[in-house]
């Protein structure tokens, strides 16, 4: 491999990473904050892509990458009303619910769009590739590691430096604790769920211009980011961002030197992982 090639799959397993984080992360807010694990987040983020599509033909890329995700975010929102009277019920119950909703939302899609894969053609200025001390690097790779670093910047600022990351912080802590303070804990839920939904949404505009997908992926694209989830830890909004850059650079360098393998790579990252440490890779071990 020479040193230009190793840069370029550096460039392309970072990228793939980021933008991987984006549906983790609203997973694992999800989760932190509600209790619940969203099975349907594969499917809005798929929902995001094809969003994309319709938007991007009418108005163009850059206005997609803002609309979409409030779209989504939207929906979301009736999503979680359809899902609140389960809180604190059996967590299979939920899980279900939101499975079934996922399978509505790609049938749904399949009806609009139909089953085709399509890809959306990168605009102009995204095009080509930026020479960086004598390598090539795409630019679109760049504008997606820029664009998912800023939504990893402004996630952590809302989680750990203003009201609404104190008071999520507070629910996970102790929930009765804070509605007992007069905090409108539903109103709450309803906030931190379109935000899951959207942060989904967003990277389903991202990867638009990049991987063909069907309708039907939202179901199973779930599952390929659950190795991140599983390494970051469950409940560990701060390991998101390693471990899913951790997975895309092991899928990225796996699928040269390990072809063979590709497939299996992230799940056996994970099982490690939870050899090393149950709770999650970049989590403290209970008891330290």
């Amino acid at each position: 491999m020479t040193v230009s090639f190793f840069f370029q799959t550096l460039i392309t397993g970072i990228s793939n990473g980021m933008v991987a984080y984006l549906m983790v992360a609203g997973v694992s807010l999800i989760i932190s904050g509600m209790n619940m694990v969203n099975f349907g987040q594969g499917a809005f983020y798929v929902l995001g892509t094809y969003l994309t599509y319709t938007i991007a033909a009418k108005l163009g890329f850059v206005p997609a990458l803002f609309i979409v995700p409030l779209i989504v975010a939207g929906i979301g929102y009736f999503v979680e009303k359809a899902t609140r009277p389960l809180f604190g019920k059996n967590m299979l119950y939920i899980m279900l619910l939101t499975y079934g909703v996922a399978y509505m939302v790609c049938d749904m899609m399949v009806m609009i769009w139909g089953y085709s894969i399509r890809l959306l053609a990168l605009p102009k200025f995204l095009q080509g590739g930026v020479q960086m001390f004598g390598i090539s690097f795409p630019i679109y790779y760049l504008f997606e590691i820029a664009v998912s670093a800023a939504i990893a910047f402004a996630f952590w600022f809302m989680i750990n430096k203003t009201k609404l990351g104190m008071l999520t912080r507070a629910i996970i802590s102790d929930r009765p604790m804070v509605a007992n303070l007069g905090v409108n804990v539903n109103q709450m839920f309803s906030i931190l769920f379109m935000i899951g939904i959207g942060i989904a949404g967003l990277g389903g505009v991202l990867n638009a211009p990049v991987t063909g997908q069907s309708p039907k992926e939202g179901l199973s694209v779930f599952g390929n980011v659950m190795p991140i989830l599983v390494i970051g830890g469950l409940r560990n909004m701060d390991g998101c961002l390693p471990a899913a850059l951790l997975v895309g650079l092991v899928n990225a360098f796996g699928a040269i030197y390990l072809p063979q393998y590709y497939n299996v790579l992230p799940a056996a990252l994970m099982v490690i992982a939870m050899a090393i440490n149950p709770q999650g890779l970049f989590t403290k071990k209970e008891g330290r």
